[in-house]
């Protein structure tokens, strides 16, 4: 066993802290558990914003829509913004884009966005739809302002 050398403990230590670290990185990513959870927890988070829209539209007694598409801001990929009507002009609530998860895309039937009167009653039935690998969660608000948020379609 002469000049054979084995692994110090340094080293057998060093490689299992790279190792750690490595599937630490790695399993998040592609876990399909992770891929479900942010699917559903942006479809919430946009029912949430609608939710919340529709009932600043009844305070504020202003029109509020959730846009995807024509927005008073621009957007990137993957976001939507939430906006009110100051006279003639449609400008942000919040001054940014909502970003969804980078795997998470997002789309919208008809205009492209969800319109609450002073009311609280939307414009037009629009059903916002939002999928990545793992699958499809739509989000569907009601002419009278419901909105319901559906693993699938809402039938």
């Amino acid at each position: 066993m002469c000049g054979r050398r084995g692994a110090t403990v340094v080293e057998l230590i060093t490689l299992v802290v790279l190792l750690a670290i490595l599937v630490a990185i790695a399993i998040p990513n592609m876990s399909p558990v992770v891929l479900g959870y942010r699917l559903r927890g942006a479809a919430w988070q946009l029912g949430g914003d609608l939710r919340l829209a529709r009932q600043r539209a009844i305070t504020l007694r202003k029109r509020f829509r959730v846009c995807v598409t024509s927005c008073a801001i621009a957007l990137p990929a993957g976001a939507y913004s939430v906006e009110r009507k100051d006279g003639t002009t449609w400008t942000s609530e919040t001054g940014t884009a909502v970003k969804l998860p980078q795997d998470v895309s997002i789309s919208a039937s008809g205009t492209g966005m969800a319109v609450f009167n002073l009311g609280g009653e939307a414009t037009s039935f629009t059903t916002y739809t939002l999928t990545n690998l793992l699958g499809t969660y739509e989000v569907a608000v009601g002419s009278t302002g419901r909105i319901r948020v559906c693993q699938g379609t809402c039938s």
